[in-house]
């Protein structure tokens, strides 16, 4: 996801190799140069440990961000 599509307020699916195990939901609360500082809202019962050391906090590289699939709403 390219930097600039990155906004505060922004609900996102995140993707990091340390810190945390499986994919998670974090809110954007800061935009960096080529990161994001976010606030995570939905994980893995796995990392719940993991969340509560960081503080519910985490920076994520633009590459380890991507949006969240809207759901298809089916038209009766």
């Amino acid at each position: 996801m390219k930097i600039s599509d990155i906004h505060v307020g922004d609900t996102l699916n995140c993707h990091v190799k340390e810190d945390m195990e499986h994919d998670f939901v974090g809110t954007v609360e800061k935009v960096y140069e080529n990161s994001a500082l976010l606030t995570i809202t939905e994980s893995d019962e796995i990392d719940k440990s993991n969340v509560i050391e960081l503080n519910h906090k985490i920076v994520v590289s633009h590459n380890g961000l991507s949006p969240i699939a809207e759901e298809k709403s089916i038209a009766q």
